[in-house]
């Protein structure tokens, strides 16, 4: 009877712990390998981690990297959307934040901060799209953000598909041709290659009764410096998608499991 039931224990765990995947659950493409992302030495510590925009205000796009035990040797394109995305009061299926391509293993510049240490991916190339920084609009109720980056294998000599090529201009007084960007699309136009991916939450300021939020207008021009801590105390106690606490639950229950 022991053996049997650590048997199913085994079997359990196997099949639980890889489902706590680096994209939340709904989401597609799916994937369940990291990608490591950084701002300067602040690492994103796992996958929906909430983030102030206070901490985000002013920052690039953030360096992204591969685990050191991950096989690093190709060429690969990133994308960032944000699922969540609105425009005034229409909620759209995704908003474009950037496009860039020709991205290679550092291989030689291993980074290490905190627990996480991780191969950074360079490119030299201008992006397809340009980069648009978090800045969701103000809403009351507060709508969270999951900001979403995944790398994929970039195949040889690779064009954006035409069908796609509306969302790649800039504009940051009218960002419209930004929205409702077909990510199974782009996912196809690249193999469905995708490597690595992970996301990040940022709730939207909350509107002020006087102000309609659907008049808001995105804006890039904050100067406002980050926060000593990333992350927004109004989402803290929302651990969203692979969660220290999920992860440690999991565990906790295999262990005990196998026990017992």
């Amino acid at each position: 009877m022991g053996f049997s039931r650590s048997l199913i224990s085994l079997v359990w765990c196997s099949v639980a712990v890889p489902t706590l995947g680096q994209t939340f659950a709904g989401f597609k493409p799916e994937t369940s390998n990291p990608l490591a992302v950084a701002w300067g030495e602040t690492p994103l510590n796992y996958s929906g981690q909430p983030l102030s925009l206070d901490f985000l205000n002013g920052k690039s796009l953030p360096t992204v990297g591969l685990p050191t035990t991950t096989k690093c040797n190709g060429t690969y394109i990133l994308l960032m959307v944000d699922p969540d995305a609105l425009q005034g009061d229409i909620e759209t299926e995704t908003g474009l934040h950037t496009i860039q391509g020709n991205f290679t293993c550092d291989s030689e510049h291993v980074t290490t901060l905190g627990n996480t240490s991780f191969v950074p991916l360079r490119s030299d190339s201008e992006p397809l799209a340009p980069f648009i920084p978090p800045m969701p609009q103000p809403k009351n109720p507060v709508v969270t953000h999951r900001y979403t980056l995944l790398l994929f294998n970039q195949p040889l000599n690779y064009a954006l598909p035409e069908r796609l090529t509306y969302a790649l201009p800039l504009d940051l007084s009218n960002v419209t041709n930004r929205l409702n960007f077909n990510i199974p699309d782009f996912s196809e136009s690249v193999g469905n290659s995708i490597v690595a991916g992970t996301y990040f939450d940022v709730d939207s300021p909350k509107a002020d009764s006087s102000t309609p939020s659907s008049s808001a207008t995105p804006s890039s021009t904050g100067t406002g410096e980050a926060s000593s801590s990333p992350t927004s105390p109004s989402a803290a106690s929302r651990l969203g998608g692979l969660s220290i606490i999920g992860a440690s639950v999991v565990l906790v229950q295999c262990i005990l499991a196998l026990m017992y």
